[in-house]
């Protein structure tokens, strides 16, 4: 069986490897737990951890149902990773589930997309499947709980408050902290998706990328969030009407440094990471769409904003009209002059796929409010990636 990944600090380990940590929060005295502190730079005084008796389906490499406190002698059922002592959802284990990165360069509007992505998964998954989503309640401490950090953080300032959310610092230590949610449909074994919402200069230095970014070695596949806004030539044609600023980082230099993070790594992690699936989002599409005038000669074939993903009205996921798109969208960044960029890609990455969306649906006013937000297809990259993961769609023939 293959090992499972620690959503948190990113090491393997086998499934009879799990400790426990007590769940008698009233009884059993706390201390602090070395290897949690190590992680997360605090002290963290905890219930005991400690290994599961031993049981002969360990020997087969099955994960042991519970383990006993050798403080309080109570049964408990706390799933811990055996290397930074992290809860971690116990069917999680079981079953091993997918990670999924979604990355981007500051200003790329990650934030704003990972929010908008949940909230259509949550609208729209009855249309791929009958899909059902749940957010994990695993969480070391309850603010840090999926469903309380998504709806704090993410869900209530875009959608209530209706206002960009602030860019994810460096150092906030809550990019550490993953979203985990649970996608099931009946007579298939569930998948786990993992999101980070990292910092966007986390990839423009190489030292950042080998220090912050380790779960890139072990995701199953890849969301890369690009700033349109970052290729010079959409950016002269748009900096006087939308008043933009000049570009701080070329959005090819981000992928030039995950390139070499990998090259400059072990063969076999890279291999695998190059054969996984690549994303390749370029966000704030509508930008582009709604500028006719101004691309009229390099335009993206396929694509206007009237045109939303096939599957939102139940008709079924159209995977013609997510190659027409990423087609499209490679002979936009043909026409604009982006063509190395484009090699560059397909010359490492042996499964790449190009994308448009448009996570608010328009531009947000000079204070930052969202008006009349209309996410303009968030899911295709999503719906791409379970497609290569042979999960079952409703694909239209």
């Amino acid at each position: 069986m293959s090992k499972i990944v620690c959503p948190y600090c990113f090491n393997t380990f086998e499934r009879n490897e799990v400790m426990f940590r007590c769940s008698n929060e009233n009884s059993c005295a706390k201390s602090n737990d070395p290897e949690l502190s190590k992680f997360w730079g605090s002290t963290q005084n905890v219930c005991p951890c400690f290994k599961p008796d031993f049981s002969i389906m360990s020997l087969f490499g099955r994960m042991p149902e519970y383990g006993t406190c050798p403080q309080c002698k109570q049964k408990s059922y706390l799933v811990i990773c055996p290397h930074c002592h992290n809860r971690i959802p116990k069917h999680m284990v079981k079953e091993k589930g997918y990670i999924i990165s979604i990355i981007g360069a500051r200003s790329s509007g990650k934030t704003i997309y990972i929010t908008t992505l949940i909230n259509e998964l949550f609208r729209s998954g009855h249309c791929l499947g009958n899909i059902g989503i749940t957010a994990s309640a695993v969480a070391n401490i309850p603010e840090n709980n999926t469903q309380l950090r998504y709806e704090r953080d993410f869900f209530n300032i875009v959608y209530k408050k209706g206002v960009c959310p602030a860019q994810t610092s460096v150092n906030d230590p809550k990019s550490k902290v993953p979203l985990i949610y649970e996608l099931g449909q009946q007579g298939k074994q569930p998948i786990y998706l993992v999101f980070y919402d990292t910092a966007g200069e986390n990839f423009t230095d190489l030292r950042n990328i080998a220090a912050n970014v380790k779960f890139l070695n072990q995701s199953d596949a890849v969301i890369f969030l690009l700033d349109t806004f970052s290729i010079p030539y959409v950016h002269d044609k748009l900096r006087s009407s939308m008043h933009l600023p000049d570009i701080e980082i070329r959005y090819d230099r981000i992928i030039s440094n995950l390139i070499t993070h990998f090259e400059e790594g072990e063969k076999n992690i890279r291999d695998t990471h190059y054969h996984r699936p690549m994303a390749l989002v370029f966000s704030k599409i509508d930008a582009i769409l709604h500028n006719e005038q101004l691309f009229r000669n390099t335009s993206i074939p396929g694509m206007s904003m009237e045109r939303n993903s096939s599957f939102l009205d139940g008709s079924g996921v159209n995977l013609a009209d997510i190659d027409s798109i990423s087609d499209g969208l490679r002979a936009g960044l043909n026409s604009w002059g982006e063509q190395n960029f484009i090699n560059s890609m397909e010359n490492h990455y042996h499964n790449v796929k190009y994308f448009g969306i448009s996570a608010l649906g328009g531009v947000p006013d000079k204070t930052g409010n969202i008006n009349n937000l209309r996410p303009y297809r968030v899911l295709d990259p999503l719906v791409w990636i379970l497609h290569q993961f042979k999960y079952s769609l409703p694909i239209v023939k």
